[in-house]
């Protein structure tokens, strides 16, 4: 942070102003803070996801994301970019500067670069980078100094340092561009070559890297080749004695380049994501939540440390996955139909204790609507919810997968015939039966211990169940484990419209407890003296 100076508003605008080009294809900051430099480009018309940031600070890069902007990577001088990008605009730490900036300036093909230096990096040329940076300035740009930049009113750090204010242009050279790609010897067998050295590598993640990078060259290559193709096209429509070099810089190369290269990031992304079988693992609802969360992960620049970084992260928050799947598999049976909980009385000693807990029936449950409306069959999305459901009671039994699933069953047109026949069909948890007249299927478990691991998980999770089983009395585990006894004693007041009260299904609950002699008084006690 000691390096952390914010770019005050009005030296913001002034570096904004110092683009020749207002015409911005795709704009990188690669030190982007707090996103105070790119302010002058978000208050106007620019789409906040034409730019691209870099940033190292995780706090920055959460700012910069509710912001709308796409943050790629975290350390811009350990990255590898491949963007064509059309401006650059940087404010990089002042006793790095000439590093970032020879670093952005061999990143431009063909565009502007706007930065803001320490002065004394150009007024004192005493290191090589220093002096290679003075003479491209001279070369490709210019460059003004100005005197308390940064102790305007609006300053978060003042500083009364002079600083240099540089810009510098590179225009495509598309003939010698093009030149050096054909120096490549292609007879020596490219694709023995290139297997030789994903073999040589000897991992997942760097073979996978490696076929992106050749990819992208091979993008830019193609790129190139076809401004080449174009530049000398004009040529040949130019009378024969004044046929001279054009200087027009490549159109649309930037535009092609970037949609193409955007194109093969997200291919990339998307295979890690397909090489971790997670989707055969996760319910539907968690896969899509992960898929969802993916689109920020898709704008990181596709390197190694980056595709572990993600690996990492998915390894991390695995358990929480696993939850969510739980509780998505237990509202699924649940929520919606109150006839299949078994209700009791949550513990008392938490802050949800004026929520009426309840569980997953331990004999019976039933999934209605199952049939498609146009069809008459069982529809997609309940062969979907089925496949979830055998996934989640895998996982609740330590298996991969289940040996006879629930999706299978549905599925294969033999089973459901006999289903529809008014067979009793089983999986590896459950005996099914089907009744395609009012679209139905019954769900008797067959392995209790599985649903009842379901319910205290996501009764703990829910803090309806204490998180040390000796935390509660005696008279709780009573009335918890005669749930399904208990609320079928149960008179439920009558409604028409919507979740009955709480309130009148503890009154409920407490009168069935009584009707079926299950003592709860030692939890009244607890009430009474909370």
């Amino acid at each position: 942070m000691n390096q952390f100076y914010p770019t005050p508003s009005r030296l913001a605008y002034l570096a904004r102003n110092k683009f020749k080009s207002k015409n911005i294809v795709r704009i990188l900051e690669p030190s982007a803070g707090r996103a105070n430099l790119l302010s002058p480009f978000l208050s106007g018309h620019m789409r906040p996801e034409l730019i691209d940031c870099i940033e190292i600070d995780l706090n920055n890069q959460a700012i910069l994301r509710a912001k709308g902007l796409n943050v790629i990577d975290g350390d811009f001088m350990q990255s590898d970019l491949a963007a064509m990008y059309s401006h650059i605009i940087m404010n990089p730490p002042f006793n790095h500067g000439a590093d970032h900036v020879l670093k952005a300036f061999d990143l431009l093909i063909n565009g502007e670069l706007v930065a803001i230096v320490n002065a004394e990096t150009v007024h004192m040329p005493n290191t090589a980078k220093r002096q290679h940076l003075v003479s491209l300035i001279q070369r490709y740009g210019e460059v003004e100094f100005h005197q308390e930049a940064f102790t305007d009113p609006d300053t978060l750090r003042k500083t009364n340092v002079e600083i240099a204010l540089i810009w510098m242009q590179k225009t495509a050279d598309i003939k010698q561009n093009f030149t050096e790609t054909l120096e490549i010897d292609t007879t020596s067998g490219i694709e023995n070559e290139v297997t030789q050295g994903l073999a040589l590598r000897g991992n997942t993640i760097g073979n996978a890297v490696a076929v992106f990078n050749a990819s992208v060259a091979s993008l830019r290559s193609a790129e190139l080749a076809q401004e080449e193709a174009s530049y000398y096209k004009n040529l040949l429509g130019m009378p024969l004695n004044r046929l001279q070099s054009s200087d027009i810089p490549p159109e649309g190369l930037q535009t092609r380049f970037n949609k193409g290269y955007d194109d093969l990031k997200d291919r990339a992304w998307a295979n890690i994501l397909q090489t971790t079988e997670f989707s055969k693992y996760l319910s539907s609802k968690a896969y899509d939540r992960l898929t969802s969360d993916f689109v920020s992960v898709k704008k990181l620049n596709f390197t190694e440390v980056n595709i572990r970084g993600f690996l990492l992260g998915l390894v991390g928050s695995q358990a929480d996955m696993n939850m969510q799947m739980l509780l998505d598999c237990f509202d699924e049976i649940t929520k919606y139909i109150p006839e299949n909980r078994a209700y009791y009385r949550g513990w008392k000693s938490n802050l949800k204790h004026k929520e009426q807990a309840y569980r997953v029936q331990m004999t019976r449950f039933i999934i209605p609507r199952v049939n498609s409306y146009y069809s008459g069959n069982i529809a997609f999305d309940t062969i979907k919810k089925l496949g979830d459901f055998d996934k989640t009671f895998a996982m609740l039994d330590g298996k991969a997968e289940c040996a006879v699933s629930l999706a299978g069953l549905f599925s294969d047109s033999a089973t459901v015939k006999q289903l529809e026949q008014g067979e009793r069909l089983s999986s590896t948890y459950f005996d099914v039966r089907y009744y395609p007249g009012v679209g139905s299927i019954h769900f008797f478990p067959t392995n209790k211990p599985v649903i009842d691991r379901l319910n205290r998980l996501v009764g703990k999770e829910r803090q309806w169940l204490p998180q040390d089983d000796k935390q509660a009395s005696k008279g709780f585990w009573n009335q918890f484990n005669a749930a399904e006894k208990i609320t079928r004693a149960m008179k439920m007041p009558v409604t028409r419209w919507g979740e009955i009260e709480d309130g009148k299904i503890a009154a409920a609950h407490l009168d069935a407890c009584a009707k079926v002699g299950v003592d709860i008084s030692d939890m009244l006690l607890q009430d009474i003296a909370a």
